[in-house]
C-alpha cells in the first residue's frame, strides 16, 4: 500500500466551504460592531439601511432580521419586516436573471472531442464557452446564497434551486470536472507505479463524479480494474490496513485510562489485518504488553 496523495486530497467543495465559513464570520463581526454602536431598534434599522446602500447585503439582512424578530410592535420592526420582503423579491429577481443566462447559453453545451491521452481512451468535454458560462453562473449563485443567507424563506428557495440546477447533467459535467480531473491524475500516477490497490479506490471515487468527462474515463478504467480479482483483493486489504491505522492511533490514546477498551481495538486490528503486515505486528505487541 503506497502512502497515496489521494488521502490528503481536498476537493474544491472543501475549499469553498472554508471560504464560506470565513465570509460568514466576517459578516457576523461587522454586524456585531454595528449593533454595539446602535442601541435602539430605530438605530439598527438605520444601520441596516446604510449597510444595504453600501452593498453589504449579508450585514444588512442580518440587521434587518434582528430588528424584525423583536416581539415589540414598533415602527422599526414593521419597517424591518418590509425590508426583508423587499430583499426576498430582489433575490428572486436576481435568481431568475442567472437562470435566463444559462437557458440562453444552453446551445453551447454540446460536447466536443478531445484526446484523454496515455492510452486511457478519448473523453468528451463540454465546450469552453459553456464551461465558462456555467462557472460564472454558479459563482453568481454562490454570491446570492451568501448575500441573502439570513433572509427568511428565500434563502431556502435559493439553496434548493441551486442544488437542483447542480444536478442537471450538462451542468454537473462542468462543475464536477475539476475534482474529477484531479482524482484521475492521482489514480493514473498510482496505476503507472503499479500501486493498483490505491488506484482502485481513487478511480472509484472519481467515477462517482460522472458525467464529468474525466469521471467517465475513470469509470471505464475502474471497470477494467475490477475485472482483476487480485487487484480487488489488494484494494480491500489496502482499505482495511488504512482504517486499522486510525484504530491503532485511537487505541494508543486509550492505553493509560481505558486499557480494556484499548486491548479490544488492538484485537480488532489483529483480526482484520494480514499477519505479515506492520500494523498487525505492532498491534500484537501492544496486546502482549497490556
Amino acid at each position: 500500500m503506497a502512502s497515496g496523495s489521494s488521502a490528503g486530497y481536498y476537493s474544491s467543495s472543501d475549499m469553498a466551504s472554508r471560504r464560506a465559513t470565513a465570509a460568514r464570520a466576517a459578516a457576523q463581526a461587522r454586524q456585531m460592531q454595528l449593533m454595539r454602536k446602535a442601541a435602539t431598534a430605530a438605530a439598527r434599522l438605520a444601520a441596516a439601511d446604510k449597510a444595504y446602500q453600501d452593498g453589504d447585503l449579508p450585514v444588512a439582512s442580518r440587521l434587518y432580521l434582528g430588528v424584525a424578530l423583536s416581539r415589540l410592535k414598533m415602527p422599526a420592526t414593521v419597517e424591518a419586516r418590509s425590508r426583508l420582503k423587499q430583499l426576498a423579491e430582489e433575490a428572486r429577481a436576481k435568481l431568475r436573471a442567472i437562470d435566463s443566462k444559462l437557458a440562453a447559453g444552453g446551445s453551447l453545451s454540446s460536447p466536443g472531442e478531445s484526446s484523454a491521452g496515455d492510452g486511457f481512451g478519448d473523453l468528451e468535454a463540454p465546450t469552453a464557452a459553456w464551461a465558462k458560462l456555467v462557472t460564472e453562473a454558479f459563482r453568481e449563485y454562490k454570491q446570492l446564497e451568501d448575500d441573502y443567507e439570513k433572509v427568511p424563506v428565500v434563502n431556502r428557495e435559493i439553496r434548493n434551486h441551486v442544488s437542483k440546477q447542480r444536478r442537471l447533467p450538462e451542468i454537473a459535467a462542468v462543475l464536477n470536472e475539476p475534482e474529477a480531473a484531479s482524482l484521475l491524475a492521482v489514480a493514473r500516477q498510482h496505476d503507472k507505479k503499479g500501486e493498483q490497490c490505491c488506484a482502485y479506490w481513487v478511480y472509484e471515487r472519481a467515477a462517482k463524479l460522472v458525467p464529468a468527462p474525466s469521471a467517465q474515463v475513470a469509470r471505464d478504467r475502474f471497470v477494467e480494474v475490477t475485472q482483476d480479482s487480485d487487484a480487488v483483493a489488494a484494494a480491500k486489504t489496502c482499505r482495511e490496513i488504512r482504517e486499522c491505522h486510525s484504530l491503532y492511533w485511537r487505541a494508543e490514546l486509550l492505553i493509560a485510562k481505558r486499557p480494556t477498551r484499548a486491548k479490544e481495538l488492538f484485537d480488532e486490528i489483529v483480526s482484520r489485518t494480514p499477519e505479515d503486515s506492520e500494523i498487525h505486528r505492532a498491534a500484537q505487541e501492544q496486546i502482549e504488553n497490556l
